[in-house]
């Protein structure tokens, strides 16, 4: 299919009409029998819609017409130069017709009844209200009968078709075959491609109608997809809206979408493509196909939604109790292992992604965490059992199953895949951390630990986007300490009395760090602070007295460097051990 020649166009939000095809115009009843031929002027306004006839005498008492009607008059109010005035009234009343009816005394050929009232029918083309002459038997009576009639005929032919419509997507929708069987079903009655998106412009089904695989185009699913976005936070209208033209010559379509709703809040669209010189009794069809297809759909979604948030809602309660290691005993281990395809004798690295701002209770934020966890899940990693990822708290927790022979790079290729998964989805940025490989559930439970230990410290140390436990290795090296008292004693001998000089600021903290960050170059550590070379001296020397020794020593250095990172990995563990402690 040709792109678009309107590149730019392709961009910008898409335009939406509400397709008026399930209704009368004015063209249609100027083609009734009592009606026909009797247009003189506003033709160009023909194409309008009429739902009902009033007598002009009403407007006269002050009627506020609701539109769409259809206004029957005498001939005696439009003789003369007042005509045009009564026109203009009439069209700002918001009628969409004005029909006069003439006198038996005005018994002349149609080509001279042309000629009849210049100033009314001026005022009428000036207007684009259409104005016809109707012979003295067409009584209001008789217009107003021939109107309801005819919007009647024409609602009941609608509500036939949506029924029939309906009952044959509902036996779709009874056997369980899923949305792309649906999609099938509305293209055969459409006689024109169908095709489904989620409210992020993902397809979930699309049939070229043309009996065999075709795939949607880009820029018509960019096209539908723009829309689909318009409706995020919003409750919809369900009537079906044209949307721009796009594509080229032969391959030109109109997408004719309708939004498909769960509970009153958009989730996704359904559109027919009709070809842009399509026949208005098809488009008409057309429209009733998509709406209804769209509520069943709906019924679709929220069926497919149930049963995936059951299964979400078991595997997760699954990977918390795994990774918090919270399983009594190996029979209850096994019983549930197996249902998710969890190996209890198999190796596993647990890997946790936390997003940067942190995940809302909006709507589309939980769907594209949902969607970023079962992307997560669908990773092609070469090991026959599943990955398993759930929400806990903020983070996303992913068990995965690793091979006895896969190494360190093997496991970072992996948390690299996480990353670009979740990357993808979320908005602003992501850090991804992993433990080691480990077997089993308790292997899980230790490989959780590691990896929050490091997304904890990966926020302190400025890590790269994806790390391992393994690569803080200072902090590995320091584990025991941290967690002795000796350790957590001399850490706060050696910062206490910097902080308390320091008052709330902690900024000679910071100062110290980014000197010894810099091997001690002052110059530097004045670069990398934003700070005047002799600022950065007097705060030196304020470090130098508040501790009691020279800063500049390297033996210092070395001193305050290691109690930062005690008092660091520390902490850390404090949080993790009150995370992870067993209900009481």
């Amino acid at each position: 299919m040709a792109q678009s020649a309107r590149p730019d166009a392709d961009r910008r939000a898409p335009t939406a009409r509400v397709d008026p095809s399930d209704t009368v115009s004015v063209a249609d009843l100027l083609t009734e029998p009592l009606l026909r031929n009797t247009l003189v002027a506003g033709r160009d306004g023909t194409s309008r819609t009429a739902r009902w006839c009033i007598p002009l005498s009403e407007l006269d008492e002050g009627a506020e017409p609701d539109g769409d009607l259809v206004v029957h008059a005498p001939v005696a109010r439009f003789r003369g130069p007042g005509g045009a005035a009564v026109v203009r009234s009439v069209a700002e009343a918001g009628a969409v017709a004005l029909l006069v009816r003439l006198d038996p005394s005005d018994a002349a050929p149609p080509a001279e009844l042309r000629r009849y009232l210049p100033e009314a029918r001026a005022a009428a083309d000036e207007v684009g209200l259409p104005l016809a002459l109707l012979p003295a038997t067409a009584g209001f009576r008789a217009v107003s009968q021939l109107v309801a009639t005819k919007v009647l005929a024409q609602s009941t032919h609608v509500l036939q078709y949506s029924d029939r419509v309906h009952r044959s997507l509902g036996e779709i929708l009874a056997r369980g075959t899923g949305i792309p069987a649906l999609a099938h079903g509305m293209s055969r009655m459409a006689g024109a491609p169908v095709t489904v998106l989620d409210l992020d412009g993902a397809v979930l089904a699309h049939e070229s109608g043309t009996g065999r695989a075709k795939s949607l185009p880009d820029h018509v699913a960019g096209l539908i997809g723009r829309y689909a976005n318009t409706l995020g936070g919003r409750i919809p209208s369900h009537d079906a809206v044209t949307l721009d033209v796009v594509g080229d010559g032969s391959d030109a379509v109109v997408p004719l979408a309708a939004p498909v709703t769960i509970g009153g809040e958009p989730c996704g669209v359904a559109a027919v493509l009709e070809p842009v010189d399509g026949d208005p009794h098809d488009r008409a069809q057309r429209r009733i196909v998509v709406q209804e297809g769209a509520v069943l759909i709906g019924a679709e979604m929220l069926r497919m939604r149930s049963m995936t948030e059951a299964e979400e809602r078991t595997r997760g309660d699954f990977v918390v109790d795994l990774v918090h290691g919270r399983f009594a005993d190996g029979q209850q281990l096994v019983a549930r292992a197996r249902h998710h395809g969890f190996q209890p004798d198999g190796r596993y690295v647990v890997l946790v992604a936390e997003p940067d701002p942190p995940v809302s209770d909006d709507a589309r934020t939980v769907r594209r965490f949902q969607a970023a966890a079962r992307a997560v899940e669908r990773i092609d990693h070469e090991v026959p059992e599943p990955v398993l990822a759930t929400q806990v708290g903020g983070n996303l927790v992913v068990v995965a199953p690793v091979a006895d022979q896969h190494g360190t790079e093997e496991i970072r290729s992996l948390a690299g895949a996480v990353y670009r998964a979740v990357q993808e989805r979320l908005a602003g940025t992501v850090q991804v951390a992993f433990g080691g490989a480990r077997t089993g559930a308790g292997g899980a439970a230790i490989g959780y630990r590691e990896a929050r230990t490091a997304l904890s410290l990966a926020r302190r140390v400025d890590a790269a986007p994806v790390v391992g436990y393994e690569d803080l290795r200072i902090f590995v090296a320091l584990r025991e300490v941290a967690d002795s008292e000796n350790g957590r004693r001399f850490a706060e001998e050696v910062l206490a009395p910097l902080r308390r000089a320091d008052g709330h600021n902690r900024s000679l903290e910071g100062v110290v760090l980014a000197y010894i960050g810099e091997s001690g170059n002052l110059n530097a550590a004045a670069r990398r602070l934003g700070l005047h070379r002799n600022t950065t001296l007097y705060k030196l020397d304020r470090i130098s007295r508040a501790i009691g020794m020279d800063i500049r020593s390297s033996d210092t250095q070395f001193m305050v460097w290691l109690a930062h990172h005690v008092d660091t990995l520390a902490k850390v563990n404090d949080n993790l051990d009150a995370e992870l402690a067993p209900p009481p």
